[in-house]
């Protein structure tokens, strides 16, 4: 009689310590432009065209290829596809095949860019790219400096996240968490469409 007590004073432990993971630190802030859109669970929000705020254009050494850089503005007039990233991040290795995928589903019409942030050295992630055989390029950002540039359009604690800007370098869809290849190739048609 005493083993369903105890396993309900077991689960009662469990959705305590569910519980408190979800705060604190690793909890995102919402600003009033972000209504709706909380930190990695896969919250997905589509801007407005005419509520689109521009991202201004990024740039950073380029991982894997030393002394080069890469920067957003080199794809000006495409759909632009950014994910942020580490090689540290489950979830980042979760959805890197759907990523890679659909850069290649849709290299017609969107530009894919990663930034790889939190890595203090460039070995992990330049294996990570490797390992998951990502072909578009990714900023190495190890300071976040890259990440603030966003102007919290993508919360500093929310890895993964991917951006869709349109074809005016505005934001178009936000997505915390991970993202799947159906979902994100669907997103790229509709931004290039102009919706």
């Amino acid at each position: 009689m005493r083993r369903p007590g105890a396993l309900a004073g077991l689960l009662a432990g469990l959705v305590l310590l569910a519980g408190c993971s979800a705060t604190g630190a690793d909890e995102p802030v919402r600003g009033a432009d972000q209504q709706g859109y909380v930190g990695s669970d896969g919250a997905l929000t589509r801007v407005a065209p005419d509520k689109r705020a521009a991202v201004p254009a990024l740039s950073g050494p380029q991982l894997g290829k030393d002394g080069a850089t890469v920067s957003t503005g080199d794809y000006a007039g495409k759909v632009l596809v950014i994910n942020v990233w580490g090689s540290w991040c489950a979830p980042c290795r979760a959805e890197a095949a759907d990523l890679q995928a659909a850069s290649v589903e849709t290299k017609a019409d969107a530009q894919f860019v990663g930034i790889n942030t939190r890595d203090a050295a460039p070995a992990a992630p330049e294996a990570f790219v490797r390992a998951q055989g990502i072909t578009y390029p990714s900023i190495f950002d190890p300071s976040g400096q890259t990440l603030l540039r966003l102007g919290g359009q993508v919360p500093p604690s929310a890895i993964p996240s991917t951006l869709v800007l349109d074809r005016q370098g505005r934001v178009a869809i936000r997505v915390l968490g991970t993202i799947s290849k159906a979902t994100l190739v669907d997103m790229v048609a509709e931004v290039a469409a102009g919706r």
